[in-house]
């Protein structure tokens, strides 16, 4: 028979395992644009833990990869504000330019990049002290940014010029430019980095670009303005938010064909996967509310109340 004192060992290891796997439930960062706030979703309760004061109505998000920064972008306060997620509060505040919008954080965690939409440029910025490093001359209106998982390309949507610009990040410059559908936004990079999936919110499609020769080789139509994507089940599914439809489009990456369309919140924008790869959250600009998507059934399991005008543009997930 176990001994009492080592059962109460176990358990009470058990117990701390426990609460420390609580702990460390990965956080959904969503931007509320009209509350000047950005609501901290615990994905293990699915309820919003904490509610930060961010100005300068904040849209574009980006996590630090070691989790400890939140980057969000703020147009009206012209660049970003830094949240440190320990403490949860705002850390410091980064003037960019008046058109800061998509942004988007280094795989290593030296660099943070924030799309001008009106100067046509993508600012360089250095992580650790938060300053200017260059500026990348781009297309007109750039919005969607991601970075390859190799940490050797940027990519950025240009919604004016109906264009995605491939960014050598050793030299700074763009290498190519693709055409797309009309007016690309958000967009996706597989975990490999060899398809991006762009929605194009005025042509209402998804254009799927091969990125070793930035080579448009597919074009997938969805439903109305199409606004952001992201992948699920080992980039098996691609999830597409319909603003105008208050629905998610679901694409079978192989045969590129519509499988499913799912009912959310009303204007949905921001879409992201949990790291689990199957939960896909979905910020709904008018209902103030965050979907909870089940990437198997395709079916909304959840839904949470965040703050009004919820955006959560960009990749909104963190430790």
């Amino acid at each position: 028979m176990l001994n009492p004192k080592y059962l109460t060992v176990a358990i009470n290891l058990a117990v701390v395992l426990w609460v420390s796997q609580l702990a460390a439930a990965p956080f959904a960062y969503i931007s509320n644009q009209l509350d000047d706030t950005v609501s901290i979703i615990d994905s293990q309760t699915g309820k919003v833990e904490d509610t930060i004061s961010v100005k300068g109505k904040p849209a574009g998000i980006a996590v630090s990869p070691d989790g400890s920064k939140v980057y969000v972008s703020t147009p009206e306060a012209s660049g970003f504000a830094v949240i440190d997620t320990k403490q949860r509060k705002v850390s410091a505040t980064v003037k960019v330019s008046e058109g800061s919008l998509g942004i988007a954080a280094s795989p290593d965690g030296k660099h943070i990049y924030v799309a001008d939409w009106y100067n046509h440029t993508v600012a360089v910025i250095d992580s650790e002290n938060l300053k200017i490093i260059t500026t990348i001359a781009v297309g007109q209106s750039p919005s969607g940014l991601m970075v390859s998982p190799n940490n050797r390309w940027l990519y950025v949507a240009n919604r004016l010029d109906n264009s995605v610009s491939k960014i050598d990040i050793a030299k700074n410059a763009v290498v190519k430019t693709v055409q797309v559908g009309e007016h690309p936004f958000g967009f996706t990079l597989d975990t490999r980095g060899d398809r991006l999936y762009v929605a194009n919110v005025k042509s209402d499609d998804i254009t799927v670009v091969e990125t070793a020769a930035m080579k448009a080789i597919a074009t997938v139509k969805v439903k109305a303005l199409p606004y952001a994507t992201a992948l699920a089940l080992n980039d098996s599914r691609l999830f597409v938010t319909n603003q105008d439809d208050g629905s998610v489009s679901v694409i079978d990456t192989e045969s590129l064909t519509e499988i499913g369309l799912i009912p959310v919140g009303e204007k949905p924008e921001g879409i992201s996967t949990h790291p689990d790869d199957r939960y896909v959250y979905v910020a709904n600009w008018f209902d103030s509310n965050v979907s909870v998507i089940d990437g198997r059934n395709l079916k909304v399991v959840q839904t949470i109340k965040t703050g009004e005008g919820s955006r959560g543009f960009g990749q909104f997930f963190g430790k």
